[in-house]
């Protein structure tokens, strides 16, 4: 067998291409095997991330039930709170009315005491001029005199 150029250009051709792929062979599976490590640990983060986000979810939805709570009981005691004033303000609203009828009624016992008092003081001046009057026409003046300062006297001791 003999062997010219071109058979031994092919054949070192050959061995290059044998010896840059064992070279490249490891090299490219050393490159895909770091690129599958990476993927891999991404993954893994990846995966504590979504776990970590689940446990927030939670966290937060755990907040959000206690603020439902919360707001509900907050308008539970708003409405009690409503409801104490409410009455308060319906008793003191009782009280005055009732301050008030006293004391209307208390204005009208002194309006009627009043007017009994003038009445009284207007009949007894009426009925002194009426029996100054009489005595004056059936006396005469001195006797008639004397009995009209002793009525006066008693008229204005009686009050």
């Amino acid at each position: 067998m003999y062997f010219d150029e071109s058979a031994w250009v092919a054949l070192g051709f050959v061995i290059f291409i044998v010896l840059v792929w064992k070279k490249a062979a490891s090299a490219i599976s050393d490159l895909l095997d770091t690129r599958i490590q990476k993927i891999k640990n991404d993954l893994e983060e990846s995966e504590a991330i979504r776990v970590e986000a689940e446990k927030e979810l939670e966290k937060f939805k755990a907040m959000q039930l206690e603020a439902v709570g919360d707001a509900k009981r907050i308008i539970a005691d708003a409405h009690v709170a409503a409801d104490r004033i409410r009455n308060a303000a319906i008793e003191k609203a009782n009280e005055s009315i009732k301050r008030r009828e006293e004391q209307a009624k208390a204005k009208i016992a002194a309006a009627e005491v009043a007017v009994i008092s003038e009445l009284r003081e207007k009949a007894s001046s009426i009925a002194i001029l009426a029996s100054k009057e009489i005595i004056a026409s059936e006396l005469n003046s001195e006797l008639g005199s004397t009995i009209i300062d002793e009525s006066i006297s008693q008229v204005t001791n009686a009050k």
